[in-house]
C-alpha cells in the first residue's frame, strides 16, 4: 500500500465495507445534513492500482478543489461536502477541505495556493521553464 493512500485512510472520520457503499455515503449524507441543516454531498474518489502518489497530486487535487470552488467552496472549510475514498481495503470518508490541505501540503502548497491554481478561473499549474 502507498505511505500515501495509508495517511489518508489515518484522515478518515468513517470508514465501511465496500459492499455497504450506498447505505453509508447515504447515512454520512444525512448525518452531515442533520448536523449542518445544509445539502452534503460525497465527492468520490477510487485509489488507482498504479502511479498512486501521482495520481492523486496531479489529477485528484486539482479536480477536487475546482470542483469545491463550482460550489462555491473556496477555503479548508467545506461544509457539508465529504470524500469517499474507496481502496482495497474498504471504503474511507474524509473532510473534503482537509483532504485538499494534506495533499496540497505534499505539493508544498497552501490551500488558498491550490484555490488560486485550480478553482474556476484558477491559474493553473505554473509552466515548467522552457515550455513555450
Amino acid at each position: 500500500m502507498s505511505a500515501l493512500v495509508a495517511e489518508l485512510e489515518a484522515m478518515a472520520f468513517a470508514r465501511a465495507a465496500s459492499a455497504e457503499a450506498n447505505q453509508r455515503i447515504d447515512e454520512v449524507r444525512a448525518a452531515l445534513e442533520a448536523e449542518s441543516g445544509a445539502s452534503a454531498f460525497s465527492y468520490e474518489l477510487f485509489v488507482p492500482r498504479a502511479n498512486v502518489d501521482a495520481f492523486f497530486l496531479e489529477q485528484a487535487l486539482p479536480k477536487l478543489v475546482y470542483f469545491l470552488s463550482c460550489r462555491g467552496l473556496r477555503t479548508r472549510l467545506t461544509p457539508g461536502v465529504f470524500v469517499s475514498l474507496f481502496s482495497e481495503a474498504g471504503l474511507w470518508f474524509l473532510d473534503a477541505g482537509e483532504l485538499v490541505e494534506r495533499l496540497g501540503a505534499r505539493r508544498g502548497l497552501t490551500v488558498d495556493e491550490c484555490f488560486r491554481r485550480w478553482s474556476d478561473g484558477g491559474t493553473g499549474d505554473p509552466k515548467a521553464l522552457g515550455a513555450g
